[in-house]
């Protein structure tokens, strides 16, 4: 049995990219615990081929999958925001219907617009402190 598939939203892919993004030192955080699930074998990481391809640093994503938007994806998101009483945008009706489709069972994201959705979000990482450790390291 393959393991879940949990998607990484372009919000998170530029967090970790970006090391002036507020968001950077808590998506690095939720990364490596990502990666070690993923060397374990309990979890597949995955992110929008075009996510990835905005983001600089491909190296970084190495385990990543990529998830190709085909033409059914974007007519069935398109058909979504026409029929959605919510702004929703297309980029993001995209991404919504990947995750269905694909079955994704958790996202990491810092887009406060999923919090809306029945999706699972992968909480931050919070590091513990060591007794002999400054907080401020």
């Amino acid at each position: 049995m393959d393991p879940p598939s949990y998607l990484l939203d372009r919000s998170f892919l530029v967090a970790l990219a970006d090391v002036d993004d507020p968001n950077h030192n808590e998506a690095k955080e939720s990364y490596r615990s990502l990666i070690d699930d993923f060397v374990a074998q309990r979890c597949l990481l995955v992110a929008r081929a075009d996510h990835l391809a905005s983001v600089d640093s491909p190296q970084l994503f190495a385990a990543v999958d990529k998830l190709h938007v085909a033409g059914q994806h974007r007519h069935a998101a398109e058909k979504m925001v026409h029929a959605s009483d919510i702004d929703l945008d297309l980029d993001l009706a995209i991404t919504l219907v990947l995750i269905r489709r694909y079955k994704l069972r958790k996202v990491a994201s810092f887009d406060k617009r999923f919090a809306g959705y029945d999706i699972t979000l992968i909480e931050p990482v919070t590091s513990p402190v060591e007794h002999s450790e400054s907080v401020e390291n």
